[in-house]
């Protein structure tokens, strides 16, 4: 082989390892997510809000240290980043909608049907081949996903519309990772975020029901949570999974981040010796074994 050709390989490797350390520990931190959110006492709105303001702080000091440049490169990627923050906001208020209207399991299960959204979507917009190695894979990992949430009572309480809810939150959030890709992997991941939660803060802030001056005054620690929500659940988590986004395909990304639930299971079980059910874990060896064969070839953005 050519040595150019030998280095054009390695770039390649070094690119994919870079995309999955930056996928895994984006899983990883967002799997902590649910706990922190399910501790603050304010409305499902006012959280994503606050969490979004947070962020967008963090991630413009952040910028000011590095010294970057704020501007995007084009005109058009203004509007398309407000489109993208949209889609962010909406997935984040309908899943934690879906919960609140029906359970916890049935918002997870639903939600896990992204990764075959994110296939169909990368057909339809961008004309990607359909893989049937890819449909198998996806939907034995969401079969996994809903066996480990309809374990013992998973689904009582949950209807129609707490399905439709989730249905919505997994095409916005498909929707968002496979537009990003496509048109925005030409900046930091921090930068994309960036723009992204400054338009879900403002979009939703005039629905805000408790102010920060109520929230400062409240004895509960929610001001700390959500600061902790905002910083190292969301900016942070989100950026990285930004950043895998740019090496790996969105279809690849969603397959490893369907770990979530698995990892958040463990957590559980080391934090508060909660046993899984033999049910959880068949579930959590059939997503196990989808995301290693993703880990292992993961599919590369063209």
């Amino acid at each position: 082989m050519p040595a150019s050709n030998f280095e054009w390989v390695v770039v390649v490797m070094n690119a994919s390892i870079n995309g999955l350390i930056s996928l895994y520990a984006a899983i990883f931190l967002l799997a902590g997510n649910g706990y922190f959110a399910k501790g603050i006492s304010i409305d499902v709105l006012d959280i994503t809000v606050y969490r979004s303001i947070l962020a967008a702080v963090a991630l413009f000091l952040f910028l000011s240290i590095k010294r970057e440049k704020i501007r995007l490169v084009s005109p058009l990627h203004y509007p398309l980043s407000i489109g993208l923050g949209l889609l962010l906001g909406i997935h984040w208020v309908t899943f934690f909608y879906s919960m609140r209207i029906s359970t916890v399991a049935l918002g997870m299960t639903v939600l896990y049907t992204y990764p075959v959204i994110t296939v169909f979507l990368e057909k339809l917009f961008f004309n990607k081949a359909i893989r049937l190695y890819d449909v198998v894979v996806a939907i034995a990992v969401l079969i996994g996903v809903g066996l480990m949430a309809t374990a013992g009572d998973g689904l009582e309480g949950g209807n129609i519309e707490g399905v439709l809810f989730g249905l919505l939150s997994a095409f916005c959030f498909a929707a968002r990772n496979v537009t990003q890709q496509r048109y925005m992997r030409g900046y930091p991941a921090y930068l994309t975020i960036f723009y992204q939660v400054i338009v879900v803060g403002v979009v939703f802030l005039p629905f805000v029901d408790v102010s920060a001056a109520e929230l400062l005054e409240e004895p509960s620690g929610d001001a700390l949570k959500l600061l902790l929500l905002g910083v190292f659940f969301t900016a942070l988590p989100h950026s990285l999974l930004a950043n895998s986004l740019r090496t790996i395909s969105a279809k690849s990304v969603a397959l490893i981040g369907c770990l979530q639930p698995v990892i958040g299971t463990a957590i559980a079980f080391i934090l508060i010796r909660d046993q899984p059910t033999a049910q959880v874990v068949v579930g959590a060896i059939i997503v196990l074994l989808g995301a290693v064969s993703e880990t292992i070839r993961p599919q590369r953005v063209a």
